[in-house]
């Protein structure tokens, strides 16, 4: 009977082991940073899991596991998301390039050298339950795209790179939390 009761605990353990609350991401302010946050949402980075997979400058591609909390559906999603850099396209590159302000805005609203992609998506309920288990997707089908300033994708990139190689990789936002 305890062989069994052993089995069954080892086989749970990496279910056991992925959850997180609300209270979790709160009171671990050391391993996990709030890096946006909205009437809706709150978006943390877990600093343990920050790694840099490509430095080749001016390219750069950091990877981290990030939680979303959704308070208008009561639900943590969980998400391992990769950041795609290209230096020759930040505000401080190309601000140099642009006399006139309205022409460097769209260049960089066009394309501020930060795109993502999603690895896996896990979604919690507020007391860690998992609710959807872990969803992988399977190479050139993960949802990408560019960032745009001020959302969530453009913050947590901002905040890795950041962590990364300590500095930023465009100027800080009014708003930024970190």
């Amino acid at each position: 009977m305890k062989k069994i009761l052993v089995l069954i605990w080892i086989l749970f353990i990496p279910f056991l082991s992925n959850a997180i609350s609300v209270n979790e991401l709160r009171q671990n302010s050391s391993q996990y940073t709030m890096v946006y946050s909205n009437e809706t949402s709150e978006v943390y980075v877990d600093n343990t899991t920050i790694l840099v997979s490509r430095y080749n400058p001016p390219y750069y591609v950091i990877n981290a596991t990030l939680y979303g909390i959704f308070y208008d559906t009561n639900y943590i999603v969980q998400t391992n998301q990769t950041s795609f850099f290209n230096y020759e396209r930040s505000a401080k590159m190309l601000a140099p390039k642009y006399e006139n302000m309205d022409d460097f805005v769209n260049a960089i609203s066009n394309d501020n050298g930060v795109n993502w992609r999603i690895n896996t998506i896990t979604i919690f309920d507020f007391d860690g339950n998992i609710l959807k288990a872990t969803v992988s997707y399977p190479s050139g089908k993960a949802p990408t795209g560019k960032t745009t300033p001020f959302s969530p994708a453009y913050q947590v990139a901002m905040y890795i790179f950041y962590k990364s190689y300590n500095m930023y990789f465009n100027y800080p936002l009014p708003n930024q939390l970190f």
